[in-house]
């Protein structure tokens, strides 16, 4: 069996280790999934209490009350485990964000409230989450380039929904649904971040209302030029 090396944040395990961890990949059941959560968990409660330079495996699993051995069943190191929190987030908006059940005959406006309502507490409730991934991006491509996939792939589909609207005629057709997308997607994660992981002072309510007016105003969305009726956040595409 290959020996295991030492970094910062722990062993790095190869061997019979390496070989668990392709077996629970291949066929996780219930209890598999159960500790590995129970390990992600543990994980963003040490990066949360640590700091990502300082947290190590050995915080990790005496959090979680596993041994050394198990993490490393189901995670390569302490940069590997970080990696798969810092990618739950586009899970999380995908379940909650894009994917929310829209009720037969629900109009643009409503799913565009919707959208960003969701996102707005999502945001808030993972604002831990969210400060660690910009601290850690700065010295990790994979998480940083993993945030421009992240962008790049709500922009598309931004676009994607203005070009629908278009279609509908319910949106101004001489909207650029590219260049859009990607000044409105700029305007609501930076909004978010500013008000949950920066400590801006705001409401959320109004933030949300604010957002929502401006982002169907910038499409000419149909319905857009009465506030009340406007809804919040193009993050609710295809």
């Amino acid at each position: 069996m290959s020996a295991p090396t030492v970094t910062r944040g722990g062993w790095v395990a190869t061997g019979t280790s390496a070989g668990r961890r392709a077996t629970v990949g291949a066929a996780p059941g219930a209890k598999s999934a159960r500790t590995r959560q129970r390990l992600l968990d543990a994980a963003r409660a040490v990066f949360a209490e640590h700091g990502y330079l300082d947290a190590t495996v050995e915080l990790v699993v005496a959090q979680a009350r596993v041994s050394r051995g198990t993490f490393y069943t189901y995670f390569e190191s302490k940069t590997d485990v970080f990696r798969h929190l810092a990618a739950s987030i586009d899970q999380l908006v995908g379940e909650r964000v894009v994917a929310f059940d829209r009720t037969t005959g629900r109009d643009p406006m409503s799913n565009l409230a919707l959208s960003t309502e969701n996102y707005l507490q999502l945001v808030r409730e993972h604002a831990d989450l969210y400060r660690l991934v910009d601290q850690v991006a700065v010295f990790d491509d994979e998480v940083r380039l993993g945030r421009l996939r992240s962008r790049q792939g709500h922009v598309r589909r931004v676009a994607s929904t203005i070009r629908r609207w278009q279609r509908n005629g319910e949106a101004d057709p001489t909207v650029d649904p590219d260049a859009m997308a990607a000044a409105l997607v700029s305007m609501l994660s930076s909004s978010a971040h500013w008000l949950f992981v920066a400590g801006d002072q705001r409401d959320e309510g109004s933030a949300a209302r604010a957002l929502t007016a401006a982002w169907a105003r910038a499409v000419g969305l149909r319905g857009a030029s009465d506030p009340a009726s406007v809804g919040s956040a193009l993050l609710s595409a295809e």
